[in-house]
């Protein structure tokens, strides 16, 4: 018959086991909860929901672009660098894709006052780019420029990012207007541009 003092240490030795691995299971599960509470108070509404659309351009990859910029209370959310790449943003090879695949057109809208690029896809479907501008030390900057951020492992606190610009030439009759664009441009990490999301089929 074993011993008295040994039967109460493996059972003390079993129980402290098992409390240790509750209260781990406990500390995870709450640490779980509050980092998911806390992920789902920072991410806008509108990317939680997946009221994203998404628009098939006929691309050899089969990437579909978001219709437009993600928006929150119907305005464009401009976000820095480390915020914009928690989502499926863009890759170099993506934007290179969409510029050398797609045709480009500029179109006058609003009684001519302002202008959008249209991005017509091999199968005729069409995403829009409105001039969204830049965030420096929150003051705006839309002028003639259309601004996303891309995925890039940089270790710098530069990033790359899309810049499509409108440019306007004078001429004769006045001054006549066209895209210029690059995929290359690099942007401090700080600084705030809006998101615009990708997604395969």
């Amino acid at each position: 018959m074993k011993e008295l003092k040994d039967v109460a240490a493996n059972y003390a030795a079993e129980k402290t086991n098992e409390l240790i691995s509750d209260a781990i299971a406990r500390a995870y599960a709450d640490g779980y909860r509050d980092g998911y509470k806390d992920r789902e108070e920072e991410i806008p509404v509108d990317l939680r929901d997946n009221k994203t659309e998404y628009v098939d351009l006929g691309l050899p990859s089969g990437t579909l672009w978001a219709k437009d910029y993600e928006t929150k209370d119907d305005d464009y959310i401009y976000v820095p660098y480390e915020k914009a790449v928690v989502y499926e943003i863009p890759t170099m090879e993506q934007c290179n894709e969409l510029f050398k695949t797609c045709k480009w057109k500029l179109v006058a809208y609003n009684a001519g006052a302002r202008y959008r690029i249209d991005c017509i896809g091999p199968n005729g479907r069409v995403i829009h780019f409105y001039m969204t501008g830049i965030i420096k030390a929150e003051l705006k900057n839309k002028k003639s420029k259309a601004f996303f951020w891309i995925r890039e492992d940089l270790a710098e606190n530069e990033k790359y990012s899309v810049k499509v610009e409108l440019q306007e030439v004078q001429v004769q009759q006045g001054k006549i207007a066209y895209i210029d664009y690059e995929t290359t441009t690099k942007v401090f990490s700080g600084y705030k541009l809006p998101i615009r999301l990708v997604r395969k089929k």
